[in-house]
């Protein structure tokens, strides 16, 4: 069940909860500070499964510096919406959202487009989305 607070603040920890909830593809949803540490994730299936060793800090600290160069190029460009990756195995989805990243690995036989609008959509109607507060 998705949960938009109309009055209160949306923490961080509920916020991911919120997107795992938006499709069963979904396979984990973490929000990332600026630094590329992991404030609060949920996962569907244990990304050890995919990921092991250093390799999941690895990618927290390459989609932060990923991202941030989007801040060249948005002069020319625009704003960036979104990244994606596609492996064999899973893809990942970051969403620039404030000053955080939203990190989101997907399974790899879903439509990246569907899943990126539908989050889109989401964190547009998300009001008073507090990243900084995890509970």
């Amino acid at each position: 069940m998705l949960i938009i607070y109309k009055d209160n603040c949306m923490n961080a920890g509920q916020f991911s909860k919120n997107i795992l909830d938006l499709n069963e593809n979904i396979l984990f949803a973490g929000v990332l500070e600026k630094s590329g540490h992991l404030s609060t994730s949920h996962q569907r299936v244990a990304i050890d499964e995919y990921l092991k060793g250093r390799n999941l800090e690895m990618i927290y600290s390459q989609s932060v510096y990923v991202t941030d160069l989007r801040k060249m190029l948005s002069n020319s460009l625009g704003n960036l919406n979104s990244i994606s990756y596609v492996y064999e195995k899973l893809k990942i989805l970051l969403f620039p959202i404030k000053d955080h990243i939203l990190l989101v690995f997907i399974n790899n036989n879903i439509k990246t487009d569907d899943v990126i609008k539908n989050i889109h959509n989401y964190v547009n109607s998300a009001e008073g989305l507090d990243l900084y507060t995890v509970v």
